[in-house]
């Protein structure tokens, strides 16, 4: 992987962990959440469509953008959802460990993308910190509030849209590929599922400094990621993103005031030590 990609990584890892966080200490983190992604794709809009139409189209390339969008609205409900009951230093780190540890997997087994020991050893490694920063939690199937296996249902979104975004950015331009799969990530919840037009419109009304600025976030952020996927292996780039677990869990104990534990601790650097072996 070139100098260029692990640093265009790294700036998009802090810039996702900040609206992570941004949206995660507010009162409406579900709402934030599913505006964040329909401002996000009407901001990148303009500009996907310039090179949806300066170059060669791909109907392929823009179905997938579509499916991904689809897979996003699972992604930003779930996400949403966890955020309103869960720790930021357990949610996001479970959820993005989760990713890491399928990505490669499924990227040789879709994409035929090569794997090596190192990495194996890495995915191990993520596994268990998986386990270990959910704690006996990842366990309790009957708790409805369980914070764990939420976040894992959204690291298997992750997980699809990833793979899915990966296709696409090989057809068509990545901002474009950003601004459908994000508009329709967040249009299709508030729209169909949740339809609290009114309290939407009085949040944006009320919060629309904070909405553009999660939403701006977010459209710096994933394109270059997107960017990352066109010209490095997704196998690669997915888990060395994973930095950005550092960056949410360190701001979710240290301003949050969320609790320092063995668990999360040694999780943590569980989770990190794998994506980097991987990323090897």
């Amino acid at each position: 992987m070139s100098t260029v990609i692990i640093v265009i990584v790294l700036i998009s890892t802090f810039i996702h962990a900040l609206w992570n966080f941004s949206i995660k200490k507010s009162k409406y983190p579900f709402e934030f959440l599913q505006l964040l992604a329909v401002g996000s794709g009407l901001i990148a809009f303009p500009v996907g469509i310039y090179f949806f139409i300066s170059e060669k189209f791909s109907f392929y390339g823009t179905l997938l953008a579509i499916i991904s969008g689809l897979i996003h609205v699972f992604y930003f409900y779930a996400l949403g959802k966890a955020y309103e009951k869960g720790e930021l230093s357990i949610v996001y780190p479970i959820a993005r460990g989760t990713a890491v540890a399928l990505v490669p997997i499924i990227g040789i087994l879709v994409i035929g993308e090569k794997v090596g020991f190192t990495s194996i050893f890495g995915i191990i490694i993520v596994f268990i910190g998986i386990i270990v920063l959910a704690g006996k939690s990842l366990f309790v199937i009957t708790n409805k509030k369980n914070d764990a296996i939420l976040a894992i249902f959204v690291g298997l979104t992750i997980t699809c849209y990833t793979i899915i975004d990966k296709l696409a950015v090989s057809l068509v331009n990545p901002i474009f590929v950003f601004s459908i799969s994000s508009f329709i990530g967040g249009f299709i919840p508030i729209m169909i599922i949740d339809r609290r037009i009114n309290h939407f419109k009085n949040l944006i009304i009320l919060h629309y400094k904070f909405i553009f600025f999660i939403s701006m976030c977010s459209t710096l952020a994933y394109p270059m990621i997107l960017y990352a996927y066109k010209l490095s292996s997704v196998s690669l780039v997915a888990p060395l993103r994973e930095i950005a677990t550092v960056h949410a869990s360190i701001l979710g104990i240290i301003i949050l005031k969320e609790i320092v534990s063995k668990n999360k601790i040694i999780g943590i650097i569980f989770i990190i030590s794998g994506a980097f072996f991987i990323a090897l």
